[in-house]
C-alpha cells in the first residue's frame, strides 16, 4: 500500500472531519489516474494517514471512504462482513415483506452498491468504479449469504456515466425471470424487473403504504399510481379508489395486481395527474384521502424552481378536492427539494387553495433505506400526512 497514497488539502481534511463519506476531486492535492478504482490510503496535509477509501481520478467524487483503520485488510473477508452486517440489519427491521432493499450504498458502508431483494431474485446497481472492480466478490458473497435464484445487474443509471462506467443490464448469476410475485403485508404484487422503474418497485415507500391504511376511508384518489401499490394497500379500508397513471403499461400492471389480490373497488384510469386533478376540481368531486407520490421533479438544484411550481400545483389541486377532515399523503423524492422547501411549498399550496391544513405526521423512506447522519444525500424521501381542517 506504500505507493497507493492520495493526499487531500486542508479543506478536504476539514470536510472529512465532518464524517461525510465523500471527498471531492477539488479537495485533493494531486491525483493518480492509474489508481482509479483501487483502495488507497488517504493522507492529510501534515503527512498523517487518515484511513482507506475507494479512489476514482475521473469522478467529481474522488474518494469514497471505507475505513479509518489503516491496518485492516480490505479483502474478501472485509466485504463479506459488510454484506452480513447489512443483511442482519434487514432481518431486524423488515417485517412481513419479501421485497426490500438489502444494501443501501454509503448507509451500509459499501459505497456505490445498491441491492434490492424481490423474493428469490436480487437486483443490483453498481454505481462506483470501486464497487465495479470488486463485483465478483460481492456476487459470490450474496450467493453465499442469501442463496438467491438469480442476481441481476441493472446498471443503467446516469451516475455510472459520471464514474466513467458504461450503462448496461446483464445477468450476473442464474436466469432472469419474466415476472415475480412479492408480498407486502397481506397484499401481493407482480414485479416485472425487466420493465419496471428503479429496480422493479418503489421499495422506499413500503412502510408509508402500510401507514396509509390507517387513514383510508370513503373515496380515495391515488394520483401517481404507478403499479397501484398504494391503491392496493388501502382498498379494503375504502369504499372506492381511483388510481390515475400516465403509463399504459403501468395501468395494465395495476389491473393485473388488482386481479391478483381479488380487489374490485379500485378503478385504474390512464391519464395525466395534473390534468385529472383540475378536471376533478371542476367537476366538484371530493375525496376522503388523496395520495400523491410523483416522480422526482428536480434532479439537481438548477431544477428546483420548476419543481417548486409543479409540487405547488398538484398539492393545491389535491387540497381543493379533499373533503373537510380529509387526509392528504404527499411525497417528494427529489433530494434537492429539502424538508424546509417542501413545507414552504405546501404552505403556499394551502394558502392558494384557501384551505386550513394541519400537519399530522412527517415520514421518510422505509427503514431498509437507512439514513446516515453524516451523509445527507442518503435522506431523500419526504412523506407528509396532512389534514384539511
Amino acid at each position: 500500500m506504500e505507493n497507493k497514497i492520495i493526499t487531500i488539502t486542508p479543506k478536504g481534511e476539514r470536510w472529512h472531519k465532518t464524517g461525510h463519506p465523500w471527498v471531492y476531486q477539488d479537495d485533493l492535492v494531486s491525483g493518480d489516474a492509474a489508481l482509479s478504482g483501487q483502495v488507497v490510503q488517504v493522507k492529510a496535509p501534515n503527512g498523517r494517514l487518515l484511513g482507506q477509501a475507494f479512489y476514482n481520478g475521473g469522478s467529481k467524487i474522488a474518494l469514497r471512504w471505507l475505513t479509518d483503520d489503516l491496518q485492516q485488510k480490505v479483502d474478501r473477508a472485509f466485504w463479506i462482513a459488510r454484506l452480513k452486517a447489512a443483511l442482519d440489519y434487514r432481518q431486524r427491521v423488515v417485517r412481513n415483506s419479501s421485497a426490500y432493499r438489502l444494501i443501501f450504498s454509503e448507509a451500509d458502508a459499501i459505497p456505490g452498491l445498491i441491492v434490492d431483494r424481490y423474493d428469490s431474485v436480487l437486483v443490483l446497481q453498481s454505481l462506483s468504479l470501486g464497487v465495479e472492480r470488486i463485483l465478483p466478490t460481492i456476487v459470490e458473497g450474496l450467493k453465499e449469504l442469501v442463496q438467491p435464484m438469480a442476481i441481476l445487474a441493472f446498471n443503467d443509471s446516469s451516475v455510472r456515466t459520471l464514474e466513467g462506467l458504461p450503462k448496461e443490464r446483464r445477468v450476473l448469476f442464474g436466469k432472469q425471470p419474466e415476472r415475480l410475485v412479492v408480498q407486502e403485508g397481506d397484499r401481493r404484487y407482480y414485479v416485472d424487473v425487466a420493465k419496471g422503474q428503479k429496480t422493479g418497485l418503489y421499495l422506499d415507500q413500503r412502510e408509508n403504504r402500510l401507514r396509509a391504511r390507517d387513514f383510508a376511508r370513503g373515496r380515495v384518489l391515488d394520483g401517481f399510481a404507478y403499479q397501484g401499490a398504494f391503491s392496493i394497500q388501502v382498498a379494503d379500508k375504502a369504499e372506492e379508489v381511483l388510481a390515475i397513471e400516465d403509463s399504459e403499461w403501468a395501468v395494465q400492471m395495476i389491473k393485473e395486481n388488482l386481479e391478483l389480490n381479488q380487489i374490485g373497488n379500485v378503478r385504474a384510469e390512464r391519464g395525466n395527474a395534473f390534468d385529472r386533478l383540475r378536471t376533478l376540481e371542476q367537476e366538484k368531486q371530493k375525496f376522503d384521502l388523496v395520495i400523491l407520490d410523483p416522480p422526482a421533479f428536480a434532479k439537481n438544484k438548477q431544477e428546483v424552481e420548476g419543481a417548486w411550481r409543479g409540487y405547488r400545483e398538484i398539492n393545491l389541486r389535491a387540497m381543493q378536492v379533499l373533503k373537510p377532515g380529509g387526509t392528504l399523503i404527499t411525497c417528494s423524492c427529489s433530494y434537492s427539494i429539502t424538508d424546509e422547501i417542501f413545507l414552504e411549498i405546501l404552505r403556499e399550496a394551502s394558502s392558494g387553495a384557501r384551505r386550513a391544513v394541519r400537519l399530522i405526521e412527517t415520514r421518510t423512506q422505509s427503514l431498509d433505506h437507512p439514513i446516515l447522519l453524516t451523509h445527507p444525500e442518503s435522506k431523500y424521501l419526504k412523506c407528509l400526512l396532512l389534514e384539511v381542517a
